[in-house]
């Protein structure tokens, strides 16, 4: 997904740029008398090491409206990574009939296959069984972790009349046994009309892939499509006071309307590290990521404006820009390194929810107005984060008010589209990626970078 956008930001400092010769007029004394006479205004550029480290974050949001998320595989650097989904069963239509005592002559689940994610080419075609079960309560869609859900929201048995398999492609046809698909023609009509009251009744389905046998690199995700997965139930109408009697008839449901939920578990936390060394790593989803404490930025700013003898004078952030490079190695591979590295990447906080201990990513602010927000660099090899109002703002707090909710993780970051035609940036909660980037003690290391103005 490219992130190319073209946005007017008001500048954050006076910066002053050559004339270049032109037929147009300039009034050369715009800008006079913003700053005192006696003022005078110097730019600089500091760039520091980023004292970063490596962690996993144990809870991150599920709800996504783009794919539902079914696999599993092994990583020989990262691990075991897992994904299982949840997702709304809704009627296509607000109202139906369907008679008396309607007899079942079929009923199964149809899953397409949007994509895939898998190491190496040998996975493309594997097989994995899946398991798939009625969800017995609700997902709240505003609240929903990744390790939100148990096995209390789920029924114990399957819906299915055996355990299906998956392969990676196409549609998958998978019958269903029948006393889930009576339930579904057990819904009143006020129910059908009413999606708050059919949820209540019907609250979704939750598929769960089954383990990997062996701990060997390998295994594939599933990327399922939210718009064509459906569930269909044939059956013969029966209605005297309309006088039909066995009529041959389909009711359809859509299957992943409107949003999915993935609950997934990586095993990246083994790669923990106060010291990455010469390697950093950061793996999607709920995996490992660099992350940096902002009492380190702001004892560092402080540190550099002692020691440069700037107490006395007005600092003037206008930039500040944190740079991660990765290993020329890792453009081996063409194929694997568009597969594998994420398009974007940036820096995000994590918020807590209401009274709940669980904790969400949300990019920085001023990603909506940035012009440089993590994408991909591959003539450089590396990825350029724009953190200039984040660094402001933590400048203009007393050093006792910056807690952890200040720390910055690295993520891949998406956007989406809303109703009103407006770009929403947040964190990639679907799409699985993982990259090694360049560690600290690397020569091409992660840095910050701030421009500043000094004024006498």
């Amino acid at each position: 997904m490219p992130f190319s956008k073209t946005l007017a930001a008001a500048a954050a400092a006076l910066i002053m740029i050559p004339a270049v010769t032109s037929c147009i007029e300039n009034d050369r004394t715009m800008g006079e008398g913003l700053l005192p006479e006696e003022s005078i205004l110097s730019v600089g550029i500091k760039t520091f090491d980023l004292e970063v480290t490596n962690r996993t974050s144990d809870s991150t949001q599920a709800a996504n409206n783009f794919s539902m998320l079914i696999g599993n595989m092994t990583d020989p650097v990262f691990g075991t990574m897992t994904s299982n989904a949840a997702s709304y069963i809704l009627p296509y239509s607000d109202s139906t009939d369907f008679g008396t005592d309607p007899v079942i002559t079929s009923a199964y689940i149809s899953l397409s296959v949007d994509s895939t994610y898998y190491l190496d080419n040998s996975q493309e075609g594997i097989h994995q069984r899946i398991k798939i079960y009625s969800l017995t309560e609700r997902i709240d869609t505003n609240a929903v972790f990744c390790s939100s859900l148990t096995p209390s929201m789920y029924g114990p048995e399957p819906i299915t009349t055996s355990d299906p398999v998956i392969y990676g492609q196409g549609e998958l046809r998978i019958e269903l046994k029948e006393e889930f698909a009576r339930r579904l023609l057990s819904v009143t009509p006020e129910e059908y009309a009413d999606t708050d009251l059919f949820l209540e009744k019907i609250p979704g389905v939750y598929i769960e892939a089954e383990p990997q046998i062996s701990t060997a690199p390998g295994g594939r995700l599933n990327y399922l499509d939210l718009g064509n997965s459906t569930i269909n139930i044939n059956y013969t109408l029966n209605d005297p006071d309309r006088g039909i009697s066995g009529l041959d008839t389909t009711e359809s449901f859509a299957f992943g309307y409107s949003a999915a939920f993935n609950f997934y578990t990586t095993g990246s936390s083994g790669l923990e590290s106060s010291d990455p060394g010469e390697e950093l790593y950061l793996e999607g989803l709920s995996g490992i990521k660099p992350h940096i404490e902002a009492a380190w930025i702001r004892e560092t700013m402080e540190h550099w404006i002692s020691e440069d003898g700037l107490e006395d004078k007005t600092v003037i952030i206008s930039r500040a820009e944190m740079v991660f490079p990765y290993p020329e190695s890792d453009e081996e591979d063409y194929d694997r390194f568009e597969k594998e590295h994420p398009l974007a990447i940036y820096a995000f906080t994590r918020t807590p929810w209401a009274a709940d201990s669980s904790l969400y990513l949300t990019p920085l602010p001023e990603v909506t107005a940035s012009t440089n927000i993590g994408s991909i660099n591959r003539s450089l090899r590396q990825y350029s984060l724009d953190i200039t109002a984040y660094l402001q703002e933590l400048m203009k707090l007393q050093p006792d008010e910056i807690d952890s909710s200040y720390d910055l993780w690295i993520a891949p970051i998406t956007y989406k589209t809303n109703l009103l035609g407006d770009i929403v940036y947040e964190f990639d909660n679907y799409n699985y990626n993982k990259i090694i980037l360049n560690g600290p003690a690397a020569e091409r290391r992660p840095t910050l970078t701030v421009t500043y103005g000094l004024m006498e």
